[in-house]
């Protein structure tokens, strides 16, 4: 069925309580996915019909459910019938791990088993949940197991199942800044380009940014500065797969230079083009201080 805004896909992540459904919706949040945790069933088909007559643009909604829920078991299946009957695709995500794993979790957390009550033994509830989902499992489209998964794992595992169909790229943040303002608090990675040939100095062109032909022209007047420009594309190209392949959804990238008007403005306008064009990635550029 071709998905259209109006009608996106439903996945519903669930499994053992353990086994990484946080984990897992904030996965799939960070790929593009609207995310929505524990809702109970019996709103979720209010939720879908108001999102389908909506201008909602997002192709994915994943939603969490667990036992937590009342009656879930007699509610979920139901919920999900309905909504294949109004031409939604949906899929069961069923994330669960081995006996061991999840006590060594819940020992590790510390956090309280949701079928667990005063003098429970934790493995009781873990039985009891596995009985009780068992149906649910028997649905699932997706089974996974993440006995000896790492959260990475487990995140391009879901991109791997939930958005081979979609283009899911890490976003690139480019903001262009004057060190005397001082650096944007967001950045992963800073580059300093107050080495570079100045335009400031250059009565013509000191009132003007780097967004000009003439700025952006003195600046590459000299050799440094295209060798440097291309020394930093070399290394994009070597880290950018490898955060990809790390599961990351952004990369911030802040090029610095005096007053942030001129030489990181030229820097990162041409990075900009460079991950667009070459590397096909969608790219955010602000120039965050060119008009102080």
């Amino acid at each position: 069925m071709k998905k259209t805004p109006g009608n996106p896909e439903i996945i519903v992540i669930t499994g053992l309580s353990g086994a990484g459904k946080s984990a897992a919706i904030k996965s799939v949040e960070d790929f593009g996915g609207f995310c929505v945790d524990n809702m109970p069933a019996v709103l979720i088909e209010k939720f879908i019909r108001l999102i389908r007559t909506s201008d909602y643009s997002r192709s994915i909604i994943a939603l969490g459910v667990d036992i937590r829920s009342r009656a879930f078991m007699d509610d979920i299946l139901v919920v999900l019938k309905k909504l294949s009957r109004m031409g939604c695709r949906c899929r069961i995500v069923f994330l669960e791990a081995s006996e061991s794993v999840i006590l060594r979790r819940f020992s590790e957390s510390r956090h309280r088993h949701p079928l667990s009550s005063s003098g429970t033994p934790l493995k009781e509830s873990l039985a009891l949940e596995r009985e009780k989902l068992a149906p649910l499992r028997e649905e699932s489209d997706i089974i996974i197991d993440t006995s000896r998964m790492s959260p990475h794992d487990l995140k391009n595992t879901l991109r791997s199942v939930i958005f081979k169909n979609e283009k899911s790229a890490m976003e690139i943040n480019l903001v262009s800044f004057g060190f005397k303002y001082g650096l944007p608090q967001e950045s992963d990675m800073v580059i300093d380009t107050r080495f570079l040939p100045n335009p400031f100095y250059e009565p013509e062109l000191s009132e003007k940014d780097g967004t000009d032909p003439g700025v952006r022209e003195f600046v590459f007047s000299s050799s440094v500065s295209r060798e440097f420009l291309d020394k930093y594309r070399q290394l994009l190209d070597f880290l950018l797969p490898n955060f990809i392949r790390e599961g990351r959804a952004y990369l911030n990238i802040g090029v610095g230079c005096t007053g942030g008007r001129h030489r990181s403005v030229v820097i990162a306008s041409l990075l900009a083009e460079y991950l667009e064009k070459e590397k096909s990635l969608p790219v955010l550029l602000n120039h965050r201080d060119a008009k102080r």
